[in-house]
Protein backbone atom coordinates (compact mmCIF):
# COMPACT_ATOMS: atom_id res chain seq x y z
CA UNK A 1 0.00 0.00 0.00
CA UNK A 2 1.22 3.45 -0.26
CA UNK A 3 0.50 6.10 1.95
CA UNK A 4 0.24 12.74 4.99
CA UNK A 5 0.24 17.20 7.70
CA UNK A 6 -0.32 16.20 9.82
CA UNK A 7 1.13 14.06 9.55
CA UNK A 8 -2.99 5.02 9.74
CA UNK A 9 -5.70 -3.25 13.36
CA UNK A 10 -8.15 -1.50 15.52
CA UNK A 11 -8.94 -2.37 18.56
CA UNK A 12 -8.97 -6.22 18.71
CA UNK A 13 -6.55 -7.32 16.61
CA UNK A 14 -7.55 -10.85 14.66
CA UNK A 15 -5.95 -13.67 15.93
CA UNK A 16 -5.19 -14.62 11.63
CA UNK A 17 -3.05 -11.18 11.45
CA UNK A 18 -0.58 -12.32 13.88
CA UNK A 19 0.57 -14.43 11.00
CA UNK A 20 2.28 -13.39 7.73
CA UNK A 21 -0.21 -13.00 5.29
CA UNK A 22 -0.63 -14.62 2.33
CA UNK A 23 1.70 -13.20 -0.39
CA UNK A 24 0.06 -11.39 -2.74
CA UNK A 25 1.80 -11.55 -5.67
CA UNK A 26 0.78 -14.10 -7.52
CA UNK A 27 4.57 -14.97 -9.51
CA UNK A 28 5.39 -16.22 -6.02
CA UNK A 29 5.16 -19.70 -4.31
CA UNK A 30 1.54 -20.04 -1.73
CA UNK A 31 -0.77 -21.82 -0.90
CA UNK A 32 -3.94 -21.49 -3.31
CA UNK A 33 -6.32 -19.06 -1.45
CA UNK A 34 -9.51 -20.67 -2.80
CA UNK A 35 -9.48 -24.23 -4.32
CA UNK A 36 -12.81 -24.18 -4.88
CA UNK A 37 -12.33 -21.20 -7.35
CA UNK A 38 -9.64 -22.56 -9.13
CA UNK A 39 -10.79 -25.65 -9.43
CA UNK A 40 -14.07 -24.21 -11.09
CA UNK A 41 -11.68 -22.06 -13.37
CA UNK A 42 -9.35 -25.34 -14.33
CA UNK A 43 -12.95 -27.01 -15.19
CA UNK A 44 -14.11 -24.72 -17.15
CA UNK A 45 -11.10 -24.17 -19.36
CA UNK A 46 -10.74 -27.97 -19.82
CA UNK A 47 -14.63 -28.10 -20.99
CA UNK A 48 -14.48 -24.47 -23.05
CA UNK A 49 -11.22 -26.92 -24.96
CA UNK A 50 -12.75 -29.46 -24.90
CA UNK A 51 -10.86 -31.71 -23.01
CA UNK A 52 -11.23 -35.18 -20.85
CA UNK A 53 -9.73 -35.09 -17.51
CA UNK A 54 -7.10 -37.27 -18.85
CA UNK A 55 -5.65 -35.58 -21.46
CA UNK A 56 -5.05 -32.62 -19.27
CA UNK A 57 -3.14 -34.77 -17.02
CA UNK A 58 -0.71 -36.53 -19.74
CA UNK A 59 1.75 -38.14 -17.67
CA UNK A 60 2.13 -35.74 -15.03
CA UNK A 61 -1.09 -36.27 -12.95
CA UNK A 62 -2.90 -38.79 -12.27
CA UNK A 63 -6.87 -38.54 -13.97
CA UNK A 64 -8.51 -38.71 -10.03
CA UNK A 65 -5.76 -35.81 -8.93
CA UNK A 66 -7.28 -33.75 -11.57
CA UNK A 67 -10.76 -34.77 -10.63
CA UNK A 68 -9.84 -33.78 -7.05
CA UNK A 69 -8.59 -30.37 -8.02
CA UNK A 70 -11.47 -29.04 -9.86
CA UNK A 71 -14.03 -30.45 -7.19
CA UNK A 72 -11.78 -28.18 -5.01
CA UNK A 73 -10.61 -30.90 -2.94
CA UNK A 74 -6.83 -30.54 -3.28
CA UNK A 75 -4.91 -27.43 -3.29
CA UNK A 76 -1.90 -27.98 -6.30
CA UNK A 77 1.47 -26.83 -5.84
CA UNK A 78 2.90 -23.97 -7.41
CA UNK A 79 4.46 -26.07 -10.14
CA UNK A 80 0.93 -28.23 -11.01
CA UNK A 81 -0.74 -24.79 -11.28
CA UNK A 82 1.48 -23.63 -13.71
CA UNK A 83 1.48 -26.90 -15.74
CA UNK A 84 -1.92 -26.88 -15.82
CA UNK A 85 -2.22 -23.13 -17.23
CA UNK A 86 -0.10 -24.14 -19.70
CA UNK A 87 -1.89 -26.84 -20.54
CA UNK A 88 -5.11 -24.29 -20.78
CA UNK A 89 -3.56 -21.82 -22.68
CA UNK A 90 -3.79 -19.21 -19.82
CA UNK A 91 -1.69 -18.05 -17.04
CA UNK A 92 -1.42 -19.09 -13.43
CA UNK A 93 -2.12 -15.51 -12.31
CA UNK A 94 -5.63 -16.04 -13.80
CA UNK A 95 -6.38 -19.97 -12.61
CA UNK A 96 -5.26 -18.12 -9.19
CA UNK A 97 -7.13 -15.14 -8.85
CA UNK A 98 -9.62 -15.28 -12.00
CA UNK A 99 -8.29 -12.00 -13.23
CA UNK A 100 -6.18 -12.02 -16.90
CA UNK A 101 -2.88 -9.79 -17.61
CA UNK A 102 -4.98 -7.29 -19.41
CA UNK A 103 -7.39 -7.01 -16.74
CA UNK A 104 -4.89 -6.52 -13.77
CA UNK A 105 -2.95 -3.25 -16.05
CA UNK A 106 -6.19 -1.63 -16.11
CA UNK A 107 -6.56 -2.12 -12.63
CA UNK A 108 -3.39 -1.76 -11.10
CA UNK A 109 -3.70 1.63 -13.36
CA UNK A 110 -6.46 2.68 -12.35
CA UNK A 111 -5.21 2.29 -8.70
CA UNK A 112 -2.64 4.30 -9.53
CA UNK A 113 -4.66 7.07 -11.01
CA UNK A 114 -6.50 7.40 -7.71
CA UNK A 115 -3.30 7.22 -5.38
CA UNK A 116 -1.86 10.38 -7.78
CA UNK A 117 -5.43 12.12 -7.00
CA UNK A 118 -4.95 11.98 -3.50
CA UNK A 119 -1.13 12.38 -3.06
CA UNK A 120 -1.55 15.66 -4.96
CA UNK A 121 -4.34 17.32 -2.75
CA UNK A 122 -7.65 16.03 -4.72
CA UNK A 123 -9.12 13.67 -2.35
CA UNK A 124 -12.80 14.04 -3.21
CA UNK A 125 -11.48 12.92 -7.30
CA UNK A 126 -9.53 10.44 -5.22
CA UNK A 127 -12.14 9.04 -3.84
CA UNK A 128 -15.01 9.27 -7.03
CA UNK A 129 -11.46 7.46 -9.13
CA UNK A 130 -11.52 4.43 -5.83
CA UNK A 131 -15.52 4.32 -5.68
CA UNK A 132 -15.95 3.47 -9.55
CA UNK A 133 -12.87 0.90 -9.21
CA UNK A 134 -14.36 -0.59 -6.27
CA UNK A 135 -17.97 -0.63 -7.97
CA UNK A 136 -16.56 -2.18 -11.26
CA UNK A 137 -18.29 -5.76 -11.24
CA UNK A 138 -16.82 -6.37 -14.67
CA UNK A 139 -13.25 -5.92 -13.17
CA UNK A 140 -12.32 -8.48 -10.55
CA UNK A 141 -9.47 -6.91 -7.94
CA UNK A 142 -8.41 -9.85 -6.22
CA UNK A 143 -5.28 -8.82 -3.80
CA UNK A 144 -5.48 -5.17 -5.08
CA UNK A 145 -9.03 -4.83 -3.55
CA UNK A 146 -7.27 -4.54 0.32
CA UNK A 147 -4.92 -1.61 -1.44
CA UNK A 148 -8.04 0.15 -3.05
CA UNK A 149 -9.89 -0.13 -0.08
CA UNK A 150 -7.34 1.36 2.11
CA UNK A 151 -6.46 4.68 -0.56
CA UNK A 152 -10.49 4.98 -0.04
CA UNK A 153 -9.91 5.23 3.93
CA UNK A 154 -7.14 8.26 3.26
CA UNK A 155 -9.32 9.86 0.75
CA UNK A 156 -11.99 10.29 3.34
CA UNK A 157 -9.81 10.91 6.33
CA UNK A 158 -8.38 13.73 4.34
CA UNK A 159 -11.81 15.12 3.90
CA UNK A 160 -12.31 15.40 7.82
CA UNK A 161 -15.10 12.21 7.19
CA UNK A 162 -13.01 10.00 10.03
CA UNK A 163 -16.13 7.63 11.10
CA UNK A 164 -16.34 6.83 7.17
CA UNK A 165 -12.47 6.12 7.36
CA UNK A 166 -12.80 3.94 10.72
CA UNK A 167 -15.61 1.89 9.11
CA UNK A 168 -13.52 0.63 6.18
CA UNK A 169 -10.07 0.66 8.31
CA UNK A 170 -12.16 -1.25 11.17
CA UNK A 171 -13.21 -3.56 8.24
CA UNK A 172 -9.56 -3.95 6.69
CA UNK A 173 -7.88 -4.78 9.78
CA UNK A 174 -10.28 -7.74 10.35
CA UNK A 175 -8.93 -8.95 6.72
CA UNK A 176 -6.05 -11.96 6.81
CA UNK A 177 -5.40 -10.77 2.87
CA UNK A 178 -4.30 -7.49 4.11
CA UNK A 179 -0.51 -6.94 3.36
CA UNK A 180 0.32 -4.28 5.71
CA UNK A 181 -1.35 -4.39 8.71
CA UNK A 182 0.89 -1.98 10.33
CA UNK A 183 -0.28 0.53 7.81
CA UNK A 184 -3.80 -0.03 8.70
CA UNK A 185 -2.93 0.20 12.07
CA UNK A 186 -1.18 4.15 12.20
CA UNK A 187 -4.15 5.08 10.20
CA UNK A 188 -6.84 3.40 12.42
CA UNK A 189 -5.10 4.70 15.51
CA UNK A 190 -5.07 8.15 14.05
CA UNK A 191 -8.33 8.37 12.85
CA UNK A 192 -10.01 7.20 16.64
CA UNK A 193 -7.17 9.94 18.18
CA UNK A 194 -8.34 12.81 15.59
CA UNK A 195 -11.83 11.51 16.17
CA UNK A 196 -11.43 12.12 20.49
CA UNK A 197 -11.34 8.65 20.90
CA UNK A 198 -8.18 8.20 22.53
CA UNK A 199 -8.50 5.03 24.44
CA UNK A 200 -9.51 3.20 21.21
CA UNK A 201 -6.49 4.81 19.42
CA UNK A 202 -4.27 4.03 22.09
CA UNK A 203 -5.57 0.24 22.03
CA UNK A 204 -5.35 -0.35 18.20
CA UNK A 205 -1.75 1.25 19.03
CA UNK A 206 -0.63 -1.12 21.87
CA UNK A 207 -1.76 -4.18 19.75
CA UNK A 208 -0.05 -2.97 16.30
CA UNK A 209 3.04 -2.81 18.75
CA UNK A 210 2.33 -6.49 19.95
CA UNK A 211 1.92 -7.64 16.27
CA UNK A 212 5.05 -5.68 15.17
CA UNK A 213 7.03 -8.01 17.98
CA UNK A 214 5.27 -11.34 16.66
CA UNK A 215 6.20 -10.43 12.93
CA UNK A 216 9.60 -9.00 13.83
CA UNK A 217 9.06 -5.62 12.06
CA UNK A 218 10.57 -3.65 14.79
CA UNK A 219 12.98 -1.11 13.84
CA UNK A 220 11.11 -1.02 10.41
CA UNK A 221 10.31 2.38 8.83
CA UNK A 222 6.50 0.94 9.26
CA UNK A 223 6.88 0.23 13.44
CA UNK A 224 9.15 3.13 14.22
CA UNK A 225 5.88 5.46 12.58
CA UNK A 226 3.56 2.80 14.59
CA UNK A 227 5.56 3.98 17.62
CA UNK A 228 5.35 7.93 17.69
CA UNK A 229 1.73 7.52 16.38
CA UNK A 230 1.22 5.58 19.89
CA UNK A 231 3.36 8.01 21.25
CA UNK A 232 0.63 11.07 19.96
CA UNK A 233 -2.73 8.91 21.28
CA UNK A 234 -0.93 8.80 24.73
CA UNK A 235 0.57 12.24 24.71
CA UNK A 236 -3.34 13.21 24.08
CA UNK A 237 -4.86 11.55 26.59
CA UNK A 238 -2.21 13.42 29.37
CA UNK A 239 -0.18 9.99 29.63
CA UNK A 240 3.44 12.11 28.64
CA UNK A 241 5.48 11.02 30.27
CA UNK A 242 4.68 7.41 28.40
CA UNK A 243 4.32 9.09 25.45
CA UNK A 244 7.88 10.86 25.86
CA UNK A 245 9.54 7.21 26.16
CA UNK A 246 7.84 6.01 23.31
CA UNK A 247 9.15 9.22 21.24
CA UNK A 248 12.56 8.27 22.65
CA UNK A 249 12.67 4.77 21.79
CA UNK A 250 11.63 5.78 17.87
CA UNK A 251 14.28 8.22 17.72
CA UNK A 252 16.82 5.71 18.75
CA UNK A 253 15.36 3.20 16.63
CA UNK A 254 14.89 5.72 14.05
CA UNK A 255 18.32 6.67 14.24
CA UNK A 256 19.55 3.09 12.87
CA UNK A 257 17.19 3.49 9.79
CA UNK A 258 18.15 4.74 6.15
CA UNK A 259 14.92 6.37 5.87
CA UNK A 260 14.18 10.51 6.32
CA UNK A 261 10.72 10.02 6.63
CA UNK A 262 10.93 7.68 9.62
CA UNK A 263 13.29 9.76 11.70
CA UNK A 264 11.38 12.79 11.08
CA UNK A 265 8.33 11.33 12.51
CA UNK A 266 10.20 10.49 15.47
CA UNK A 267 11.47 14.22 15.56
CA UNK A 268 8.16 15.62 15.19
CA UNK A 269 6.68 13.76 17.83
CA UNK A 270 9.70 14.31 20.21
CA UNK A 271 9.38 18.12 19.39
CA UNK A 272 5.12 17.71 20.94
CA UNK A 273 6.29 16.34 24.20
CA UNK A 274 9.24 18.95 24.75
CA UNK A 275 6.51 21.60 23.91
CA UNK A 276 4.33 20.35 26.32
CA UNK A 277 6.39 20.12 29.21
CA UNK A 278 7.50 24.17 28.20
CA UNK A 279 10.90 23.13 26.88
CA UNK A 280 10.37 25.66 23.85
CA UNK A 281 14.15 25.56 22.55
CA UNK A 282 14.22 22.29 22.49
CA UNK A 283 11.05 21.50 21.05
CA UNK A 284 11.81 24.09 18.32
CA UNK A 285 15.11 22.72 17.41
CA UNK A 286 13.72 19.01 17.12
CA UNK A 287 10.50 20.19 14.57
CA UNK A 288 13.78 22.01 12.66
CA UNK A 289 15.40 18.88 12.51
CA UNK A 290 12.42 17.14 11.45
CA UNK A 291 11.51 19.87 8.82
CA UNK A 292 14.91 19.66 7.22
CA UNK A 293 14.52 15.85 7.01
CA UNK A 294 10.74 15.85 5.50
CA UNK A 295 12.26 18.04 3.07
CA UNK A 296 14.29 15.23 1.71
CA UNK A 297 11.34 13.26 1.22
CA UNK A 298 8.36 14.24 -1.36
CA UNK A 299 5.53 14.29 1.18
CA UNK A 300 3.96 17.76 0.75
CA UNK A 301 1.25 17.68 3.04
CA UNK A 302 3.79 16.25 6.36
CA UNK A 303 6.22 19.05 5.12
CA UNK A 304 3.46 21.74 5.16
CA UNK A 305 2.28 20.38 8.30
CA UNK A 306 5.52 20.02 10.30
CA UNK A 307 5.91 23.94 8.88
CA UNK A 308 2.88 24.79 10.73
CA UNK A 309 3.29 22.80 13.85
CA UNK A 310 6.98 24.82 13.88
CA UNK A 311 5.26 28.59 12.95
CA UNK A 312 2.65 27.83 16.10
CA UNK A 313 5.64 26.93 18.16
CA UNK A 314 7.87 30.02 17.39
CA UNK A 315 4.55 32.01 18.16
CA UNK A 316 4.31 30.46 21.59
CA UNK A 317 8.48 31.46 22.08
CA UNK A 318 8.89 34.64 24.87
CA UNK A 319 9.11 36.76 23.61
CA UNK A 320 7.46 35.67 19.73
CA UNK A 321 9.42 34.95 17.18
CA UNK A 322 6.89 36.89 14.86
CA UNK A 323 9.01 37.30 11.42
CA UNK A 324 10.26 33.46 11.09
CA UNK A 325 6.67 31.91 12.16
CA UNK A 326 5.20 34.39 9.34
CA UNK A 327 7.79 33.19 6.90
CA UNK A 328 7.14 29.34 8.28
CA UNK A 329 3.11 29.63 8.22
CA UNK A 330 3.20 31.37 4.41
CA UNK A 331 4.91 28.19 3.24
CA UNK A 332 2.68 26.04 5.25
CA UNK A 333 -0.11 27.54 3.75
CA UNK A 334 0.99 27.76 0.42
CA UNK A 335 1.83 24.07 0.85
CA UNK A 336 -1.62 23.22 2.73
CA UNK A 337 -3.64 24.81 -0.41
CA UNK A 338 -2.53 21.91 -2.36
CA UNK A 339 -2.42 19.22 -0.22
CA UNK A 340 -3.89 19.86 3.41
CA UNK A 341 -7.60 19.95 4.11
CA UNK A 342 -10.08 22.93 5.07
CA UNK A 343 -9.26 22.26 8.99
CA UNK A 344 -5.23 22.94 8.24
CA UNK A 345 -5.82 25.80 6.29
CA UNK A 346 -8.45 27.49 8.89
CA UNK A 347 -5.70 26.92 11.77
CA UNK A 348 -2.60 28.22 9.75
CA UNK A 349 -4.72 31.21 9.37
CA UNK A 350 -5.84 31.45 12.81
CA UNK A 351 -1.90 31.28 13.77
CA UNK A 352 -1.51 34.09 10.79
CA UNK A 353 -3.90 36.50 12.29
CA UNK A 354 -2.14 36.15 15.77
CA UNK A 355 1.13 36.86 13.26
CA UNK A 356 -0.15 40.16 11.93
CA UNK A 357 -2.12 41.27 15.54
CA UNK A 358 1.74 40.91 16.71
CA UNK A 359 2.76 43.05 13.90
CA UNK A 360 0.10 45.43 14.62
CA UNK A 361 -1.43 44.90 11.35
CA UNK A 362 -5.20 44.45 13.20
CA UNK A 363 -7.22 44.50 10.51
CA UNK A 364 -5.41 42.19 8.51
CA UNK A 365 -5.90 40.34 11.16
CA UNK A 366 -9.23 40.55 12.06
CA UNK A 367 -10.08 39.60 8.36
CA UNK A 368 -7.88 36.55 8.62
CA UNK A 369 -9.13 34.76 12.39
CA UNK A 370 -13.06 35.68 11.42
CA UNK A 371 -12.54 33.95 7.94
CA UNK A 372 -11.11 31.01 9.98
CA UNK A 373 -13.51 31.25 12.50
CA UNK A 374 -16.48 30.59 9.55
CA UNK A 375 -14.43 28.27 7.91
CA UNK A 376 -14.38 25.81 11.08
CA UNK A 377 -17.70 26.92 13.12
CA UNK A 378 -17.87 24.41 15.97
CA UNK A 379 -16.26 22.13 14.17
CA UNK A 380 -12.66 22.41 15.68
CA UNK A 381 -13.25 23.86 18.64
CA UNK A 382 -9.32 24.62 19.49
CA UNK A 383 -8.94 26.68 16.38
CA UNK A 384 -12.43 28.14 16.79
CA UNK A 385 -12.00 29.10 20.25
CA UNK A 386 -8.46 30.31 19.16
CA UNK A 387 -9.88 32.42 16.93
CA UNK A 388 -12.31 34.12 19.23
CA UNK A 389 -9.32 34.32 21.31
CA UNK A 390 -7.25 36.14 18.56
CA UNK A 391 -10.37 38.38 17.65
CA UNK A 392 -11.18 39.44 21.33
CA UNK A 393 -7.21 40.30 21.86
CA UNK A 394 -7.86 42.72 18.80
CA UNK A 395 -10.75 44.47 19.99
CA UNK A 396 -9.38 45.12 23.35
CA UNK A 397 -6.33 46.69 21.52
CA UNK A 398 -8.53 48.97 19.70
CA UNK A 399 -10.49 49.62 23.22
CA UNK A 400 -13.58 47.85 22.87
CA UNK A 401 -13.31 46.30 26.23
CA UNK A 402 -17.04 45.06 26.18
CA UNK A 403 -16.18 43.44 22.81
CA UNK A 404 -13.40 41.67 23.55
CA UNK A 405 -14.94 39.92 26.59
CA UNK A 406 -17.63 38.77 24.81
CA UNK A 407 -15.38 37.25 23.05
CA UNK A 408 -13.43 35.22 25.40
CA UNK A 409 -16.74 34.18 26.35
CA UNK A 410 -18.04 32.81 23.15
CA UNK A 411 -14.41 30.72 23.51
CA UNK A 412 -15.09 29.48 26.86
CA UNK A 413 -18.48 28.10 25.34
CA UNK A 414 -17.25 26.72 22.50
CA UNK A 415 -14.08 24.36 25.10
CA UNK A 416 -16.80 23.97 27.15
CA UNK A 417 -19.26 22.14 24.77
CA UNK A 418 -16.24 19.54 23.88
CA UNK A 419 -14.44 16.64 25.41
CA UNK A 420 -11.62 18.14 27.34
CA UNK A 421 -8.51 16.69 26.32
CA UNK A 422 -4.77 17.81 27.22
CA UNK A 423 -4.36 19.46 24.07
CA UNK A 424 -6.99 22.11 25.09
CA UNK A 425 -5.12 23.29 27.84
CA UNK A 426 -2.74 26.06 26.56
CA UNK A 427 -6.29 27.70 25.19
CA UNK A 428 -7.53 27.31 28.33
CA UNK A 429 -4.81 29.31 30.39
CA UNK A 430 -4.23 31.86 27.65
CA UNK A 431 -8.18 32.12 28.08
CA UNK A 432 -7.65 32.50 31.54
CA UNK A 433 -5.14 35.01 32.02
CA UNK A 434 -7.04 37.36 29.30
CA UNK A 435 -10.08 36.66 31.38
CA UNK A 436 -8.24 37.94 34.57
CA UNK A 437 -6.79 40.92 32.37
CA UNK A 438 -10.14 41.73 31.61
CA UNK A 439 -11.59 41.67 34.64
CA UNK A 440 -13.61 38.73 34.66
CA UNK A 441 -12.57 37.03 37.42
CA UNK A 442 -14.87 34.54 37.88
CA UNK A 443 -14.75 32.95 34.43
CA UNK A 444 -10.58 33.32 34.68
CA UNK A 445 -11.07 31.18 37.08
CA UNK A 446 -13.29 28.69 35.87
CA UNK A 447 -10.96 28.67 32.73
CA UNK A 448 -7.94 27.55 34.88
CA UNK A 449 -9.66 25.10 36.69
CA UNK A 450 -10.61 23.55 33.01
CA UNK A 451 -7.27 23.70 31.99
CA UNK A 452 -5.67 22.12 35.17
CA UNK A 453 -8.68 19.17 34.30
CA UNK A 454 -7.24 19.35 30.93
CA UNK A 455 -3.87 18.53 32.32
CA UNK A 456 -5.05 15.99 35.27
CA UNK A 457 -4.24 18.27 37.46
CA UNK A 458 -5.78 19.59 40.96
CA UNK A 459 -3.27 22.94 41.33
CA UNK A 460 -5.01 26.15 40.06
CA UNK A 461 -2.75 29.38 38.68
CA UNK A 462 -3.02 32.03 40.81
CA UNK A 463 -4.96 35.00 39.59
CA UNK A 464 -3.11 37.66 39.43
CA UNK A 465 -5.89 40.44 40.58
CA UNK A 466 -8.11 38.07 42.82
CA UNK A 467 -8.50 40.83 45.74
CA UNK A 468 -9.66 44.62 44.24
CA UNK A 469 -10.01 47.23 46.18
Amino acid sequence: MSGGKGNSVSRHIPRQMAAHSVPMDPSAPHPIPDPLALGRRVRELRQRRGLKQSELALDRLSTAYVSRIESGQRRPERDVVEFLAERLGTTAAFLLTGIGRDEMADARLKLRYAELALHSGDAVEAERLLRALLDDKSLPLGHLRPDAEFSLARAMETQGRLDDAIHVLERLRANADVAEPLEVAIALSRCYRESGDLSRAVDVGEQAMQLAEELRLRGTDDAVKLTVTLAAAYFERGDTAHAHHLCQTAVEESEASSSPAARAAAYWNASAIASERGQLPTSVALAERALALLGETMDDRSLSRLRLELGSLLLRADPPDVERAQRTLARARAGLLTVGTAYEVARCDGALALVEFHRGDLDEAERLARSAREDVSDSAPRVAAGCDIVLGRIAWARGDHDAARDRYRAAVVTLAAHEADRSMATVWYELGDLLDQAGDMSAARDAYRSAAACMGLRAERTISREIRV
